[in-house]
């Protein structure tokens, strides 16, 4: 799916308007805003530890590809 267009998604984690591809593992129409991305990345509250890049790609896709686009 990275040859798609870039469309407006729903972030998955907040809600909010994002910019992204659709990734094959998420409802469609949904998908992690920068904001959130990051956060999840780092998360350490609520007995959540940090998810690793390998987590990330399976849950979200590739960032720049499927979510954090410039």
């Amino acid at each position: 799916m990275t040859g798609s267009k870039p469309r407006r998604l729903t972030c998955c984690c907040c809600g909010e308007s994002t910019k992204g591809r659709q990734w094959h593992n998420r409802d469609i129409g949904f998908g992690p805003c920068t904001k959130c991305a990051e956060w999840i990345k780092t998360r350490r509250s609520f007995g959540h530890t940090p998810m690793s890049a390998g987590e990330m790609h399976q849950n979200y896709g590739e960032s720049g590809v499927h979510y954090n686009l410039a």
